[in-house]
């Protein structure tokens, strides 16, 4: 009997051994190497983001100590790494930034500074010379548009010399300095036309552009004829489950757009059926607040019993239980969403914490948000038991649906038992000249406290990075989450993210999704995106712009359109950066829109004094605009819980009202609309992985036009209060409002 056990579990182990086939090769999107861009005669490049090996650099450019330097003589060039295992070829692009003189005239005798995105707001660090009769500072941009504001004996003012403001968000508004091109004729946009026996065609590319193609991270070749551009699918590319051909284009300094191609065993991917969640373009995101969501386990509501907190600011029960109620029922299902990203769900304290008493009301807070840790390891009991997180994720990832965990590692709450073990771990809590070091947003960046109570860590420090490193890693390893959401991006120092990096994929087969929260100029936000950094940020430049132009009445389209051309700019044409509906830190779209809340007032103020309304009809419908221009442009659509009903408010907490699940008909109404872009979006290789041409006729008129091969589709945003019949275009767009079309095979369908 032995022995008949015996071969049966050799005979088993045999089997197993021979069904047991290697896993296809696969390369994520972001696995790719991302593009350097080489301003000036200098900047930082580290080779370890990419591949540790020999390099091999272009012509004109030489490398120490971490950055190249020198001049590039083409705009588009590549340095090959040599690595013990594999090599890569990463695209190096000469940049367009050029001297200018910012001239602000008036104010002699004065002490006059300059702070906006070009200095991250910090009024020290930009010079300023009287010359003549004016105030100057060289500075050195690329081309676009800059916000900033004059700081003249200690005291914030605009620049009466630019009549050219925007709100800035506070209640009040910033000048814009643009930053005109070099001039000469851009590239031009590159259709690509079809497959033909493992070759893809693209037309229409004037000998002077530049064109570079990769598949994978190989250089490969680009045949010019009389009809246009050619690129051989290499034979290679067969093995591949999922591989890539990539091309960038340039002309007279200045990118043009690129493309990315996804292919399936050496085929052209031609149908999203072919796509799966691990194909993080085709992400549409659902940011759900925790608490505020839905209340699945009424045995763990434990709001803090202390009655210097105000109901709004204390918790309200929703949990992962509830998330994942929902998650069966089917709700992100049929809104046609695939991720969902969650607040943060680690242990929070069981006191009151904070002060609001600038007016409506004078409270304590409770840590419902998640953002005051006391672990980074431990599921808050507020919110789930291990076992109820595991059974939430293992059910959304059969259903094909991949979950984000808002992670905080910029700083912890004071009772976190490591400040208490190691206060030295943190940054000071004044600065050299004695004052308190909390909420110098931009001047002290990387050390300021968000309050007395939030030490931020010191992670530039080698012992803190590794300590907060390895407990990020439990979500992933523990509890198997897709990806994060960084908090606080741009007050992390780089070495953590990158070093956070490195151990995700150490320790994960499949790719972890990473996108930040940053506030600044395009520049500074793209610096963390990229090989070995986040795969993403969060867009909040162009939500400013959309948010004005689809609120305000009849406002032109004109910063929107130069905000996504710079977006496009600054992190490709094929980025993965998130595109919102709004956040938890910004005021309820639909009350804006609705006109109860005005742009140049506080709307956290508003929210505390005042009861905000309902949405009015036109609240309803630019929320159902906003969402579509979010569909039509590259990156990743996030709708902020609620709305996708139009639930109204000002900003925080009145932003964060606990989601309604009975619907209203109008509320029904937008909540299937939303979903019908979602599922055009999911079902578009257009919308996933298109060219994108943006056009604005009329100051009051953008169209976006996105294409792959014979699929188009065109969206048209109208601001201005009539219908307006395009010729060019044969189409009516309607009064304050949308349209779009969708073009397969010669055959034009209108929504």
């Amino acid at each position: 009997m032995k022995k008949l056990f015996t071969a049966i579990l050799m005979l088993a182990i045999l089997g197993a051994c021979r069904s047991k086939k290697p896993a296809p090769k696969r390369l994520q999107a972001s696995d790719l190497a991302s593009p350097h861009i080489h301003n000036g005669s200098q900047s930082t490049f580290i080779f370890d983001d990419y591949l540790v090996g020999d390099y091999e650099l272009p012509n004109g450019i030489n490398y120490s100590n971490g950055a190249i330097s020198g001049s590039l003589k083409n705009e588009l060039n590549i340095a090959h790494i040599t690595g013990h295992q594999s090599n890569m070829d990463v695209p190096i692009f000469k940049g367009a930034k050029r001297a200018i003189t910012l001239s602000i005239p008036g104010f002699k005798g004065q002490r006059v500074q300059v702070k906006g995105v070009f200095n991250a707001w910090n009024s020290d660090a930009t010079f300023l010379e009287w010359s003549g009769n004016a105030w100057k500072a060289p500075l050195v941009l690329a081309p676009g548009e800059y916000a900033y504001k004059l700081v003249v004996n200690g005291e914030e003012v605009l620049d009466p010399s630019n009549a050219v403001t925007v709100p800035n968000g506070f209640g009040s508004f910033n000048n814009v300095l643009t930053v005109e091109g070099n001039g000469g004729e851009g590239p031009v946009a590159i259709d690509f036309q079809f497959v033909h026996k493992g070759s893809l065609r693209f037309s229409g590319v004037p000998e002077d552009q530049e064109v570079m193609a990769f598949f994978n991270n190989d250089i490969i070749e680009v045949t010019r004829d009389e009809d246009g551009l050619s690129i051989t699918i290499p034979a290679r590319a067969k093995k591949w489950e999922r591989a890539w051909i990539r091309m960038y284009t340039a002309r007279n300094g200045q990118q043009g757009g690129d493309w990315l191609i996804p292919l399936k065993f050496g085929d052209v991917v031609i149908d999203t059926k072919e796509l799966d969640r691990k194909d993080w373009h085709t992400s549409i995101m659902y940011f759900a607040m925790v608490d505020r969501f839905f209340n699945g386990n009424t045995s763990n509501d434990k709001p803090i019993q202390d009655s210097t907190v105000h109901p709004r600011a204390n918790y309200q029960g929703g949990d992962i239980e509830g998330m994942r109620q929902k998650l069966a029922e089917g709700y992100f299902d049929s809104l046609h969403t695939n991720t969902l990203w969650i607040s943060p769900i680690t242990q929070n304290p069981k006191d009151a914490w904070g002060l609001w008493n600038q007016g409506g009301t004078i409270t304590a807070f409770s840590g419902y948000h998640g953002y005051w840790p006391i672990s980074n390891i431990k599921p808050d009991h507020r919110f789930a038991t291990p076992e109820e997180l595991h059974l939430f994720l293992d059910d959304a990832h059969s259903k094909e649906q991949n979950v984000l965990l808002d992670y905080v590692a910029n700083h912890v709450h004071k009772l976190h038992p490591v400040y208490q073990k190691h206060p030295n771990w943190a940054t000071n809590k004044y600065t050299e000249d004695g004052r308190l070091n909390t909420q110098l947003w931009d001047e002290e960046r990387l050390t300021t406290w968000f309050d007395t109570f939030m030490p931020t860590l010191e992670l530039r420090n080698d012992t803190v990075a590794d300590w907060m490193s390895d407990s990020a890693l439990v979500w992933i390893t523990e509890y198997d989450f897709d990806g994060f959401r960084h908090d606080a991006t741009k007050h992390i120092p780089m070495n953590f993210t990158r070093l956070l990096t490195q151990k995700i994929r150490a320790a994960s087969e499949n790719h972890v999704y990473q996108i930040g929260e940053t506030y600044g100029s395009d520049e500074l936000i793209a610096s963390y995106v990229g090989s070995g950094k986040v795969d993403a940020q969060f867009n909040f430049n162009l939500y400013d712009a959309a948010f004005e132009a689809f609120t305000q009445e009849r406002a032109t389209f004109d910063r929107l359109r130069k905000a996504l051309e710079s977006s496009l700019t600054y992190y490709g044409h094929h980025h993965l950066m998130g595109n919102i509906s709004g956040n938890q830190d910004k005021p309820r779209f639909s009350s804006m829109a609705s006109g109860h809340l005005s742009i140049s007032e506080d709307s956290k103020l508003a929210g505390w004094t005042r009861e905000i309304p309902e949405p009015t009809e036109r609240g309803f419908r630019k929320l159902h605009v906003m969402h579509a221009f979010n569909i039509a442009v590259p990156g990743i659509p996030i709708l902020y819980y609620g709305d996708e009903i139009a639930l109204h408010g000002g900003n925080d907490p009145d932003n964060r009202k606990m989601m309604p699940f009975d619907f209203s008909p109008r509320q029904q109404q937008l909540f299937d609309g939303v979903a019908r872009l979602n599922e055009i979006r999911s079902r578009s290789m257009a919308l996933n992985y298109g060219s994108t041409t943006v056009y604005q006729p009329e100051p009051h008129l953008l169209i976006i036009v996105r294409k792959y091969m014979e699929q188009e589709v065109r969206f048209f945003f109208n601001n201005s209060y009539e219908d307006r019949y395009l010729e060019d275009w044969d189409i009516t767009v309607p009064a304050d409002g949308e349209i779009h079309q969708i073009r397969n095979h010669n055959q034009l369908k209108q929504n």
